[in-house]
């Protein structure tokens, strides 16, 4: 059996139409229909129902399909594996990371572990914090860095910085007609961007309230997408300082002086299975020292 055939025949139950197949393939629809035939013939079954133009898997074809992925995928990862001794790779470190810390810092982290370890590869998976420490847990990643701790007995969480959390808001969000506005103005004229981190809005928005009242909210459950809102004048939020570091810097973001409460602190914790390999654990001391570190932002009223 052909990988050729394999392909077309995927990509057929995948598009429920000979023609769209042959379209996405960049094939004469002559060809899909030849491919399917030669994979019925060689099982000796059919895997398909015909209905008018459109085409559907049947029990066989469904359970077929299944098979017909992973044998792609075997190929391709054989390949791939050729591929990267041929380029000199010797070993991959895989790592599941949130978006902002692969957006900010893990490339720093990754050029300078690669100055003197030319022959280790990376393999990056950017998801949600929750979603990082189920791939620890489930042995799917070397690494996880994220948001979230965990306690476990099989786990090594190590906390690699601590972010304190920020009030900001748009560029003059606390100025009006050349005079300064209060804090309680600044709330009550500007929607709350909320839940863009996975830990401390539940007690932040609970304290908030006590001394705001009819505060308006909207969850923004992304950091990234709540800073670029701010930056167009949609509204303000609390964030973890490193976050809108760059942003406070150039002026299109600006810091919004709080007296209310203590604000909280956000942490970045490096999550992986303890008794790891010498790469691994010498990954982990690169990225631990404090001048890799995020640097300090001098934040205080009047930014």
């Amino acid at each position: 059996m052909e990988l050729s055939w394999l392909t077309t025949f995927i990509t057929a139950a995948e598009e429920g139409n000979f023609r769209r197949a042959a379209d996405r393939l960049h094939v004469a629809q002559s060809t899909v229909t030849l491919h399917i035939q030669n994979i019925e013939d060689a099982l000796k079954t059919q895997l398909f129902d015909r209905v008018g133009r459109s085409v559907q898997l049947n029990p066989t074809g469904l359970g077929f399909l299944r098979y017909a992925k992973s044998m792609m995928e075997n190929y391709n990862e054989s390949i791939e594996f050729v591929a990267r001794h041929l380029q000199g790779y010797q070993e991959t470190i895989k790592i599941s990371v949130s978006t902002l810390i692969a957006t900010t810092y893990l490339p720093r982290w990754i050029r300078e572990f690669r100055k003197v370890n030319q022959e280790i590869e990376f393999s990056i998976e950017v998801t949600e914090s929750s979603s990082v420490v189920e791939s620890v847990v489930n042995h799917e990643c070397d690494i996880g860095i994220g948001r979230i701790p965990i306690v476990h007995e099989r786990i090594k969480s190590i906390e690699l910085y601590t972010d304190p959390i920020v009030c900001v808001g748009p560029h003059g969000v606390g100025v009006r007609d050349g005079r300064e506005l209060s804090t309680e103005s600044i709330f009550r004229e500007n929607l709350l961007f909320t839940y863009n981190h996975p830990l401390y809005w539940d007690d932040l928005l609970f304290q908030l309230r006590r001394h705001v009242s009819n505060v308006r909210t909207m969850k923004v459950s992304k950091v990234h997408v709540s800073v670029e809102w701010i930056k167009e004048g949609m509204g303000i939020s609390f964030l973890p300082l490193t976050t809108v570091k760059d942003a406070v810097e150039k002026g299109s973001i600006d810091v919004i002086p709080f007296s209310y409460f203590a604000l909280p602190s956000a942490h970045t914790y490096l999550l992986t299975r303890k008794n790891q390999n010498q790469t691994i654990n010498r990954f982990i001391e690169l990225i631990s020292k404090k001048d890799l570190m995020p640097t300090e932002l001098n934040y205080g009223a009047g930014v």
